[in-house]
């Protein structure tokens, strides 16, 4: 039995359509549209270059590197939870307890399509500068010895063995709040050098060497911890060598024990933070 004519022209406008939905679903431009949270501790909240801006208890300021990230990529929404003295907890779970009063948890901050994350975190969770008290020696010339003194390396080890999981959690919960984000831990070092500088970086040549690879195995967890959850590493330890707190001031990247700028004693500098943009910047797939 032949086909009638409508069903001839059904089968034609069918076969005449279809062509033409494909390309529609082909030529759909993806969302390239940035929307860019920034968690962590001092370290994401700025110098205080600009002491006007500091806010809310955290410290943020308007040179930090995320706000410089956020202004190089030209970020469709940008907001920083980044407060001082956070620790993991402070990300995850636990509200943190300011001069103004109490912060909310920052993992708060993230968003389903939120498509960049960048975490600087672990640093308070150990404690760091309290362990390379012992390295600091009381006047120029002397020479603490830290690097062999058995307590100190067991503090040392004891902490960077309780910072791996911390770490590994709180990345493990951002990748559940925005699954299709890209996540980058910004890495610690870069204050100590080879050499020490009394009274910025009061120690030996020696000690300050053995700080270095202190943050050289801090690090190495982290990267650890970014592996495993899907993140990227953003070391600025190994491109702030020679821009370390003993370096002049116009290549020092990190202040001392006793900053000699408006930067908080062992953070970044003004230019530190334009450095480490930089760095996250160039860690973007």
């Amino acid at each position: 039995m032949k086909p009638g004519l409508p069903s001839i022209l059904a089968a034609c406008v069918v076969a005449l359509a279809l062509p033409c939905s494909h390309p529609a679903v082909a030529d759909a431009a993806p969302d390239s549209a940035v929307r860019y949270v920034a968690l962590g501790d001092s370290r994401a909240t700025g110098s205080p270059q600009d002491l006007l801006s500091i806010r809310d208890g955290c410290f943020r300021t308007s040179d930090a590197y995320p706000q410089i990230v956020a202004d190089t990529l030209s970020a469709a929404s940008y907001v920083s939870r980044a407060c001082a003295a956070a620790k993991t907890e402070n990300i995850t779970t636990t509200p943190q307890f300011t001069v103004t009063g109490p912060q909310p948890t920052q993992i708060g901050a993230l968003q389903p399509d939120t498509t960049l994350v960048t975490v600087s975190i672990g640093g308070n969770d150990i404690a760091w500068s309290s362990l390379v008290e012992p390295c600091y020696t009381p006047a120029p010339g002397f020479d603490a010895k830290c690097r062999s003194d058995a307590t100190t390396a067991r503090r040392m080890n004891d902490a960077l063995t309780v910072l791996g999981p911390k770490v590994s959690a709180t990345l493990a919960a951002i990748a559940a709040k925005s699954p299709s984000a890209t996540v980058l831990l910004v890495g610690h070092g870069g204050i100590f050098g080879d050499r020490g500088c009394w009274p910025y970086v009061p120690t030996s040549d020696a000690d300050a060497a053995f700080v270095v690879q202190f943050f050289v195995r801090m690090n190495d967890v982290l990267a650890d911890a970014a592996r495993a959850n899907g993140a990227r590493f953003v070391d600025v330890a190994a491109a702030a060598v020679g821009h370390d707190a003993c370096a002049g001031p116009d290549r020092r990247w990190f202040e001392g024990l006793i900053p000699r700028s408006f930067t908080m004693p062992l953070h970044p500098t003004h230019e530190g933070h334009g450095a480490m943009a930089s760095l996250v910047v160039a860690a973007l797939p």
